[in-house]
């Protein structure tokens, strides 16, 4: 970490040696009688710090440097992987086996759709990339924004972490596929804790971006970071507790994002639609007209990319189309398996893992109302701005955590609120909502299924006018 020149130079050159060998290993692979064969190649460094109060609690660097074999054998899949060079054949032989000893007596034969055979080069965006920013340089930014954290006297403690990631990997296919990607993000989270007069509260913040480097601090400053994480933690400080039952709820686009990743986007995964009830509402109206929800490429998004793991180039899916369940997202097996075409959700963490369907910048679209409309007849409701942790089911259930969150009298934003979190069945929810409005915002975050990935989520205000609880006294 601290000789990252010295790092970077290693890791170029060791590069090249590895992308001349993986074409050989491809043709070793070649040489088993297998449906498929795919080999990932990741040469990837991530650097970790975490600022707890003054103290550096973890300042690392992890060298991420192997390959992931996945073959299909007779209707079933085979996965190995492995971080030394010298076992990469004995890694591809043990996929294959595992291949082979799966599909015996296995009735639902695994079959890929077809997919345009790319041979390309994936270039980062980031105009500075995190390998060209001194550690001493990263460190400097941190201490500054914990210090202007800090300046506030009911602040009583705070964490920082920032992690950012550059590299290569490669992907080859016994298909032809011949993919490399540059590979970098950065990452920044934050947490707060505060007191006043007796109460404790916290309030998080994230960022991230894929195709924004170091600039993304200029848009991202400390003061912007510190207004905003500090206008979450006085909400709960100075916050009531909100009655506890159903009432017309406006959701902020960062409240709306987590509706539509948790309780709605999983179900629309493709491995997971098949035990979920949007299995049966394909193609059949959910939410009314002016409801629009897609999983798509974003400005700034931090799930962007080209290709997926497997290749195929990433399409947007109109999830909810004029509020008819039109589209999910598909890997080439579950392409396959709903004759559909594959739009480029297979995503692996790293080389590790084989890739599964995963969501990437999951949204509801605009729509016409101003958030003054939204409020403006409401006598008493909820304005619902920021999220802190949240769990959902397979039946669309969710439970919300609020970090920030406001009451709405007589069409004005009144006292905020504290301890509370809304809940709700997400599909109940989309046939009541009133008013979507024409903003529109993302919020960046990490989604969990077995593995993590980078995920935004977000939209415009909405309203709800039943189906969503919010917690809190009766």
């Amino acid at each position: 970490f601290f000789n990252s020149e010295i790092n970077h130079l290693y890791w170029k050159s060791i590069s090249f040696l590895i992308d001349m060998d993986i074409y050989s290993y491809l043709k070793y692979a070649e040489g088993f009688d297998a449906d498929y064969i795919e080999i990932r190649n990741e040469n990837i460094m991530k650097n970790h710090v975490d600022l707890k109060d003054g103290v550096f609690h973890t300042f690392t660097t992890k060298k991420s440097l192997g390959y992931g074999i996945r073959v299909l054998k007779d209707g079933a899949w085979g996965f190995a992987s492995v971080t030394s060079n010298g076992d990469i054949k004995k890694a591809i032989e043990d996929a294959y086996r595992i291949a082979r000893a799966s599909s015996q007596g296995r009735i639902d034969r695994i079959q890929l759709s077809d997919v345009k055979i790319v041979k390309d080069r994936v270039k980062s965006k980031m105009k500075i990339k995190p390998q060209d920013v001194s550690i001493e340089e990263k460190v400097k930014r941190i201490k500054k924004l914990e210090k202007i954290l800090k300046k506030e006297e009911f602040v009583v403690s705070s964490r920082i972490s920032y992690e950012d990631s550059y590299g290569k990997k490669h992907l080859l296919t016994s298909e032809g596929m011949d993919i490399e990607w540059d590979v970098n993000y950065i990452w920044q989270y934050i947490w707060l804790t505060g007191k006043k007069d007796g109460i404790f509260a916290s309030a998080r913040d994230e960022i991230g971006s894929v195709d924004y480097g170091w600039e993304i601090f200029d848009m991202e400053n400390n003061e912007r970071i510190k207004k905003r994480v500090m206008k979450k933690l006085n909400s709960q400080l100075k916050g009531i507790s909100p009655k506890r039952g159903e009432y017309p709820i406006v959701a902020s686009p960062i409240i709306v994002g987590i509706i539509a990743h948790e309780a709605l986007g999983h179900l629309a995964e493709a491995d997971l639609t098949v035990n979920s009830p949007f299995l049966n509402l394909i193609g059949k109206k959910i939410a009314p007209d002016y409801v629009n929800m897609s999983d798509r490429i974003i400005d700034g998004g931090f799930g962007n990319n080209v290709y997926d793991d497997e290749g195929t180039r990433v399409k947007d899916v109109h999830i909810i189309e004029n509020g008819v369940l039109k589209e999910i997202m598909l890997n080439r097996e579950y392409a396959k398996k709903f004759n559909m075409e594959p739009n480029g959700h297979a995503r692996a963490e790293d080389y590790t893992y084989p890739p599964i369907i995963r969501m990437r910048n999951t949204v509801f679209e605009k729509g016409e109302h101003s958030f003054d409309e939204m409020i403006e007849d409401i006598k008493f409701g909820y304005y619902v701005v920021d999220f802190r942790g949240g769990q959902a089911e397979l039946n669309s259930s969710f439970q919300v955590g609020v970090q920030e969150g406001y009451i709405i009298k007589d069409g004005e934003i009144a006292e905020s609120i504290r301890d509370t979190s809304i809940s709700g069945i997400a599909i109940e929810a989309l046939k009541n909502i009133k008013m979507v409005g024409k903003d529109f915002g993302i919020e960046m975050g990490r989604c969990g299924k077995g593995q993590t990935a980078f995920v935004s989520s977000g939209g415009p205000h909405m309203r709800f006018d039943k189906k969503i609880v919010i917690g809190g006294q009766k």
